[in-house]
């Protein structure tokens, strides 16, 4: 997979900002939510695929992924309602770019989320029809 044309745009905007003394390795924590359904991959194919992705373009790797349990149901059962892909990057916007343009080809539903911190804000990108929702505040 070539590196989307957003992605490439990023990586030159954060090179131009870098400081001119020696790099210091940083990680940000991202987590994708997909909502489960119709998405259910039971051999953990996208999981891999993602990861192999990221780590060819050079931004991070996938670090784990489970289920997330829905509200707790009228006969007291908590059925299986997202699938979460914990995901160390190295460069957050430029990650969040790729995710966004990575995860529709992957399949992905509307609904789906990434979330991450920025600036100290818990915050998440919302996949809506064709689009994202970019920077929404946590409920």
């Amino acid at each position: 997979m070539g590196l989307p044309s957003d992605v490439e745009q990023e990586k030159n905007r954060a090179r131009q900002h870098e400081p001119q003394q020696a790099p210091v390795a940083r990680t940000a924590f991202i987590y994708v939510k997909i909502p489960v359904g119709q998405t259910a991959d039971p051999l953990h194919q996208r999981e891999y695929t993602l990861d192999q992705t990221l780590r060819d373009l050079g931004l991070g790797a996938v670090i784990g992924w489970g289920d997330s349990l829905g509200p707790v149901e009228r006969d007291g059962s908590r059925p299986v309602a997202f699938l979460r892909i914990d995901i160390n990057v190295n460069h957050l916007a430029t990650a969040r770019a790729a995710l966004r343009e990575i995860l529709p080809k992957l399949g992905v539903p509307a609904g789906s989320e990434i979330h991450y911190t920025q600036d100290g804000a818990s915050l998440m990108d919302i996949r809506a029809g064709d689009g994202w929702l970019l920077e929404q505040p946590l409920p």
